[in-house]
């Protein structure tokens, strides 16, 4: 089941993203250089870099989501052997070939529910880095202590995250904090898109979301113990420190 088949339409649509295509673009080891995106979405990350480096090739769990990307990347006359996408499971997948750098930006690793898919995670990355090559992960630095999100996180109220115009009216994203599982530190939000003209509602999209928290040792104990190497972490896209900034971002390369 597509979860964010309803959402994929205006996904793209946020003016939240984070500024990080720049990071990313800086991060690609040459022209030459052949990039994975884990959880590419609808191509706002992929499309960027298609451009810079020999081959970009996305996966991603949605249908919906990779029907998009495919859109666009017609639309751009961009070749599949320059970039091409496909649907597919981030953590059981084998493409028979490997890349010098792998991604998974705007917190997909935090998508990750069962420990059993975070371990097929790291074995796909690990089958798949050139001897050379490295992976960057992601996640977002929580912003609080675990015991102070778990004596707050759930609430029936719905929080506004954004408005934008759209057609004769406006699109809004709401979010609501459904549930938590306080053991594993997993929340449970509830995206609510609806597309508004003259303050009556012509369409209302739902998408569940699964976000894991992890704090900044624990990203570091996730990839080490999987016997990785970290060569680089910040804090966020701006060169913040490692654990002050809104983001954990970690490189990391396979331990020789």
């Amino acid at each position: 089941m597509d979860t964010r088949s309803q959402a994929a339409r205006y996904y793209d649509l946020n003016p939240n993203f984070p500024n990080d295509l720049p990071f990313y673009e800086q991060l690609l080891p040459g022209k030459k250089s052949r990039v994975l995106e884990l959880g590419c979405g609808t191509g706002r990350v992929l499309i960027s870099l298609s451009s810079l480096c020999e081959h970009i090739h996305g996966i991603d769990l949605s249908e919906a989501m990779v029907s998009i990307c495919r859109n666009k990347l017609r639309a751009r006359g961009i070749p599949d052997s320059t970039a091409r996408v496909e649907v597919g499971d981030i953590t059981a997948f084998a493409l028979g070939t490997q890349f010098d750098l792998v991604i998974a930006p705007f917190r997909v690793l935090q998508n990750l529910e069962r420990d059993d898919h975070v371990d097929g995670l790291f074995q796909c990355i690990r089958r798949h880095l050139a001897p050379h090559g490295t992976c960057v992960l992601n996640a977002f630095n929580p912003y609080a202590d675990a015991e102070t999100i778990r004596r707050t996180w759930v609430s029936d109220e719905e929080k506004i995250e954004w408005e934008v115009p759209f057609a004769d009216g406006k699109l809004t994203c709401s979010s609501v904090r459904a549930r938590i599982d306080r053991d594993r530190m997993i929340l449970y939000p509830e995206m609510v898109y609806r597309l508004q003209e003259t303050n009556l509602v012509k369409d209302e999209a739902r998408m569940q979301l699964v976000m894991r928290c992890y704090y900044p040792d624990q990203l570091r104990s996730l990839i080490e113990s999987r016997g990785f190497t970290i060569v680089n972490a910040w804090g966020g896209y701006h060169n913040e420190p490692y654990g002050k900034g809104p983001e954990l971002v970690i490189q990391f390369r396979e331990t020789p």
